[in-house]
């Protein structure tokens, strides 16, 4: 078990250093590897007639998030940018919920970057209904993880991405007194989960906060760095 944290840890650190950025002119393009089915520019991703319209489905969407489990890499990939083999993943959604993506978001920061286990329990504890829908959400893509994708291990795997995407909205009136006539607007979301092998990097953001020991370095580097001012030597 610590030698499994061991190596998480160091990946991690790893996959961290890929945040700093980088100039375009600087940036190399890795080549190609894997396969995917070609996606189709002339037709409507549903299936339905007609040609699709840039303006209605932009961003993610079911079925671009689904065309993710159809890409195949090859067997033992290393990842350049790492130097550790591409980890397992398994892309779900679960298509309109009758539910208020603004809700179901605060459920979602809170299994991230979690293990899935430890995520459905932290889940089940709260009384919520939002945390109901993405512990359901959540079981489905384990389920997913172990028979379809026969992965030996899915209770390895941790929440790397869950977020909510509102899908539709349904207008209604309701009739109060007097005639007074309000809107009702039914909200529809889609809510998405991705589940990635092995261990999370234990902390929420885009780079790990610092603790003590760091703020402790970085004080003693401030402090070898001080020069006097107008000085002979």
């Amino acid at each position: 078990r610590e030698q499994i944290s061991v190596i998480s840890i160091q990946e991690w650190r790893r996959r961290s250093a890929l945040h700093k950025p980088v100039l375009q002119r600087d940036e190399v393009i890795p080549p190609k590897v894997y396969y995917a089915p070609e996606w189709r520019l002339d037709e409507k991703a549903n299936g339905d007639e007609g040609l699709p319209d840039p303006l209605k489905e932009y961003g993610m969407t079911p079925e671009k998030w689904e065309h993710y489990n159809q890409v195949v890499w090859p067997p033992g990939y290393v990842v350049p940018e790492t130097g550790l083999p591409k980890t397992r993943e398994v892309f779900h959604c679960r298509q309109s919920i009758h539910f208020s993506p603004r809700r179901a978001w605060y459920a979602c920061q809170l299994v991230w970057r979690m293990n899935v286990d430890e995520a459905l329990v932290q889940l089940d504890l709260q009384q919520i209904k939002s945390t109901g829908i993405l512990a359901e959400v959540l079981r489905e893509a384990k389920d997913r993880a172990a028979n379809e994708f026969h992965i030996e291990h899915p209770s390895r795997m941790h929440v790397a991405e869950a977020f909510p995407i509102q899908s539709n909205i349904i207008k209604g009136a309701r009739r109060h007194a007097h005639e007074a006539w309000n809107t009702i607007r039914y909200r529809y979301t889609h809510l998405y989960v991705r589940l990635e092998e092995g261990e999370g990097p234990g902390y929420k953001g885009r780079e790990k906060p610092k603790d003590g020991w760091d703020k402790m370095s970085d004080y003693y580097k401030y402090l070898r760095s001080r020069q006097i001012k107008y000085s002979i030597g």
